[in-house]
């Protein structure tokens, strides 16, 4: 972490890390598909109402687990062990509590829930079975999601990659299982993810109780997690767990604008353009959860050269990528949407609205890398404020706006946007912590 080239480090844990996303990206993916092919555009609607309650609970995962992997990082590179595994076991605690909440919350309040996100009739009749299911089984996705992010952390990116592969091929298969076979429709979808995710949990769990451990959470069975430890943990993922409380509020407007504008089949299309974004979005935030450890790992380490050359390495990487899946993604839309349904008029509003939504993605490789950067150097505040910019200024007013005058293509619209004007706030964020890496004041680490 401290000697190999930087460029061969990034690439050594990007690679599992993208690898490791885009199989995660099948669990949208599958379900999407078996969705629409074998039960039609109705569940694609339901799932897409069911999203922002997924968001929601994805918020709280993304408090504890970037903020505790980013912690166990810093100190793992400052070799204080103990202390590292005190994060560790903190974290999985905090995973478990929010976990018993979301199967709690299960039993009550989801229809109102799904109204506000545009569910009604026989939508919200199945986008509650969907959504049930899905939060009962929230244990199981919160723990698998954290102990990726913890492995990573520990220094094992190839294992934290195995973890999503292995989920991922069971998602595929529980899938067909219970759509195909049992034709369980999208009570199946979910029941299908959840049992993938308890697969690929108890993998990523099982790599801390390994002999060879780097760090093991002990202290979980005979200590209560130290208040010190999760203010430091919620100071780091208070950016995050912002960016996807504000998104959830994004999507539920959204939601609404779309079932204004295009009805239950403009609803349809957008889970498709989500399911897709999967794919060709979120594998570049890998390379920024790739790059958080090492950073954070080299600034506990005393080596803030090497932290700028990780910084500007994982961005080069990440705008790349971005330029590729873009241009993929303007030329063969129509061929991924059919990916999903043959319904010409679905693909009539999804088509166009898919191509204008990629439109500014090249420029979210800045804002990724930077957001990963504050949060790897423990800058959850600036991290914080980065985030709320950009998303009051750049995603919540262009929604708010823009349908009035575009209708449905208003909505879509609103993405490049985001895009293009987060990447300009971005930009002076990433100013400002370059000349603090370059300062004496970043070899003192709190």
């Amino acid at each position: 972490m401290v000697s190999e080239p930087i460029p061969g480090l990034i690439l050594s844990f990007a690679m599992p890390a993208i690898i490791g996303m885009i199989a995660g990206a099948v669990y949208n993916i599958v379900d999407r598909i078996f969705v629409g092919q074998f039960v039609g555009s109705v569940g694609l609607a339901a799932i897409s109402v069911s999203f922002p309650a997924m968001l929601f609970m994805m918020a709280f995962a993304m408090l504890i687990c970037i903020g505790g992997s980013s912690r166990v990082a810093i100190l793992f590179g400052a070799r204080r062990i103990r202390a590292a595994e005190q994060a560790l076991t903190t974290t999985f605690v905090l995973l478990a509590i929010v976990g018993i909440c979301c199967v709690a919350a299960s039993f009550c309040g989801l229809d109102r829930i799904l109204s506000l996100a545009g569910g009604s009739g026989e939508v919200l009749e199945t986008a509650r079975a969907y959504l049930r299911i899905v939060m009962l089984g929230a244990p199981f996705g919160l723990f698998g999601f954290g102990a990726n992010f913890l492995v990573r952390a520990s220094g094992s990116p190839r294992y934290a990659m195995y973890t999503q592969i292995i989920g991922a091929l069971c998602n595929v298969a529980l899938d067909a299982f219970f759509i195909m076979k049992l034709d369980m429709g999208v009570a199946g979808a979910a029941y299908g993810t959840v049992a993938a995710q308890a697969i690929s949990a108890v993998f990523g769990l099982a790599f801390f109780w390994r002999r060879e451990a780097p760090l093991r959470p002990r202290a979980a069975f005979v200590s209560w997690p130290r208040f010190d430890v999760v203010k430091k943990i919620f100071a780091v993922g208070s950016a995050p767990f912002f960016m996807e409380i504000s998104f959830v509020l994004y999507m539920t407007i959204m939601n609404q604008l779309v079932l204004k504008y295009g009805g239950e089949t403009g609803l349809s299309a957008m889970g498709i353009f989500f399911s897709l974004d999967s794919l060709f979005f979120l594998p570049a935030m890998a390379i920024g959860e790739a790059a958080q450890p090492i950073i954070g790992y080299n600034y506990g380490a005393g080596e803030p050269k090497r932290v700028l050359k990780a910084i500007f390495c994982a961005m080069t990487m990440a705008i790349v990528f971005y330029i590729i899946s873009g241009a993929l993604a303007e030329i063969f839309a129509r061929e991924l949407m059919a990916l999903f349904t043959g319904d010409e008029t679905l693909l009539a509003i999804g088509v166009p609205g898919m191509r204008i939504g990629y439109i500014g993605i090249p420029f979210m490789g800045v804002t990724i890398i930077t957001n990963a950067s504050l949060q790897g150097l423990g800058k959850g505040m600036a991290s914080l404020i980065l985030s709320f910019c950009r998303h009051v200024l750049c995603m919540f007013v262009p929604l708010l706006t823009l349908p009035h005058f575009f209708g449905l293509n208003g909505v879509w619209m609103s993405f490049p946007f985001g895009d293009i004007g987060g990447s300009l706030i971005s930009a002076g964020f990433l100013i400002w912590l370059v000349r603090w890496l370059k300062s004496p004041a970043a070899l003192v680490i709190k």
